[in-house]
């Protein structure tokens, strides 16, 4: 299959997935978690951002650059599977991971009940 197929497809696998709307969250998060694996970036909601060092060599700037690509993308897929009333609670979020945390602290206490 050529790279395009492939990306085709994987773009409408994941127009499948339901738009969080507050409810179940469990299940949204699971498919989520999927989805940001398949992308390559599930990493920044675990691995803080490369530390900025003095007399830096390429490298590190280069893997700082990527996680913050990688950290916009994330953060933009999960607002992206979201209702627009809390995309628009949650668009100014600073981080995925900080998106993410604060998903988890609201409704995984609620999907308890």
């Amino acid at each position: 299959m050529a790279t395009g197929e492939s990306v085709r497809d994987m773009s409408s696998k994941f127009a499948k997935l339901e738009r969080f709307q507050g409810q179940d969250f469990r299940r949204w998060k699971k498919k989520m978690h999927f989805l940001l694996t398949t992308l390559k970036v599930v990493y920044v909601l675990s691995t803080p951002m490369p530390e900025e060092a003095e007399n830096e060599t390429l490298d590190p700037q280069r893997r700082r650059l990527k996680w913050e690509n990688d950290d916009y993308i994330c953060r933009g897929h999960i607002l992206n599977r979201m209702s627009d009333a809390l995309f628009d609670v949650h668009a100014n979020v600073a981080s995925a991971r900080d998106l993410w945390d604060a998903l988890e602290a609201k409704y995984m206490a609620e999907d308890s009940f």
